[in-house]
């Protein structure tokens, strides 16, 4: 099976126990970077270890998501860096088995076949539960605890977890699309979504430190999250004092108070 995925470059073929799998998307899904960001924490935390790459080529139109350039060889090179979608692979503290990490940007083009060779990779390598992480943009209050919305196949789960169902209907992302894949594959599934306020344009640690506090409820492993803590503390007295310099922001949190006063 491996051998059919052509897109995908394997650098080394990890043996995993009873892997975790967790995906994250830059793009229409990542809100405040909030999903992206836990796998970026993840991957440094647990000093994962990437294990395989996927061609670029066949899935973005480049004239919209363009690649960037970077100076190297003591600024004496330019180099392209292109549109990045990463498998890494790392011992999940605190538990007898594997986490794989995916960090990926949701593609323009060839949706199922990008969403098909994924699945087919990791399910090669053993993997059976897999996790979405997604992070939308809401009249939320940034002052209120970050709620997690979430839905998984496995319903018993989702009422030992106290998970909030969305009911939402309407156009997808690739968040969507992959989860799909990973139930019609056989896969136990579950997504989270941590709602963010639209009008914070900087990425949201409060929105990482509940979807990771989440992830370690559900599934039980150990993470130190006192960075995380300390970032969500600092954040929320950055935008006090963005909110106390723009009028325009004050007075719409103070009618998301008002609101969630009345409701």
């Amino acid at each position: 099976m491996v051998n059919q995925i052509e897109t995908i470059k394997i650098e080394v073929r990890p043996k995993l126990r009873n892997p975790l799998m967790i995906l994250a998307f830059r793009g229409w899904n990542d809100g405040g970077q909030s999903a992206t960001n836990v796998i970026r924490t993840m991957i440094k935390t647990f000093d994962a270890k990437r294990f395989a790459t996927m061609d670029p080529e066949p899935y973005y139109v480049f004239s919209e998501n363009r690649p960037t350039v970077r100076l190297v060889d003591g600024d004496s090179r330019r180099e392209v860096e292109w549109q990045k979608n990463e498998f890494f692979y790392a011992p999940l503290p605190g538990l007898k088995r594997d986490l794989v990490l995916f960090l990926g940007t949701e593609p323009n083009l060839m949706w199922r076949t990008y969403c098909e060779q994924i699945v087919a990779l990791v399910k090669d390598l053993g993997v059976r539960e897999g996790v979405t992480l997604g992070a939308f943009l809401g009249d939320v209050l940034y002052t209120l605890p970050v709620q997690i919305n979430g839905f998984s196949s496995n319903l018993k789960l989702m009422d030992e977890h106290e998970l909030e169902r969305t009911s939402y209907e309407g156009p997808t992302g690739i968040v969507g699309v992959i989860n799909s894949e990973m139930q019609q594959q056989g896969f136990q599934t579950l997504s989270l979504w941590a709602a963010v306020p639209y009008y914070i344009s900087i990425p949201n640690p409060k929105a990482v430190l509940a979807l990771v506090t989440k992830l370690k409820a559900i599934f039980g492993f150990q993470m130190d999250t006192s960075d995380m803590e300390e970032n969500a503390e600092n954040f929320d007295n950055e935008i006090n004092d963005v909110v106390s310099k723009d009028p325009n922001i004050a007075a719409y949190v103070r009618e998301l108070k008002k609101r969630d006063f009345l409701n």
